[in-house]
């Protein structure tokens, strides 16, 4: 149970996720993640490091340029998931605010 703990610690951080969405259509280098996403390029180097140490990015050299893309686009529908669930308990958090006034 840690280590998937550990795993999910990475999809935890806002701009992290923000980084890992502009991959989602494909291989991306540092610049072009920066300019999809608004982010610094230190902030965006930080994220892509660690979704790589955590094995969700893959780094790719090519020439003078690193592409990185993600390992598993099944992260994508787990993200989604996640998001439904999380919808689905705030409208029931409200609903119960409702009946409770």
């Amino acid at each position: 149970m840690e280590a998937l703990a550990e795993y999910f610690k990475v999809f935890s951080e806002p701009n992290r996720l923000t980084v890992l969405s502009a991959l989602q259509e494909g291989p991306r280098n540092v610049t072009a993640v920066v300019q999809e996403t608004g982010l610094s390029q230190a902030l965006v180097s930080k994220h892509l490091k660690l979704l790589t140490i955590a094995g969700v990015v893959a780094r790719k050299p090519e020439g003078s340029l690193v592409f990185y893309q993600v390992l598993d686009h099944g992260i994508f529908n787990l993200l989604a998931s996640a998001e439904k669930h999380l919808v689905a308990s705030r409208e029931q958090q409200l609903q119960a605010l409702r009946v409770a006034i």
